[in-house]
């Protein structure tokens, strides 16, 4: 099921997202240095983690907003006008 119009703009679940995932992502960062991992690999490992992290919040958060976005009652057509009619 799509999201209605009102639902998909939301931007305050995009912004979580981004949010946390640079949280996970500078968490990745602050350990592999203190364990002493080479800058470079650092990197790799840190933008690997701060990618999954969106990739997974992601599919989350659109499945949470499609699923209030059902409970809530809005509409999921693509048309909004009935281009068919001819009255």
């Amino acid at each position: 099921m799509k999201l209605c119009g009102k639902c998909i703009r939301k931007p305050w679940p995009y912004a979580i997202v981004a949010l946390i995932s640079t949280f996970v992502a500078f968490v990745t960062w602050l350990t592999l240095s203190a364990a002493g991992i080479h800058p470079e690999d650092n990197q790799w490992w840190t933008g690997a983690a701060f990618a999954l992290a969106v990739a997974l919040l992601f599919v989350y958060m659109r499945a949470c907003l499609r699923r209030h976005c059902n409970e809530d009652g809005h509409r999921h057509d693509s048309h909004k006008h009935d281009h068919h009619s001819h009255a």
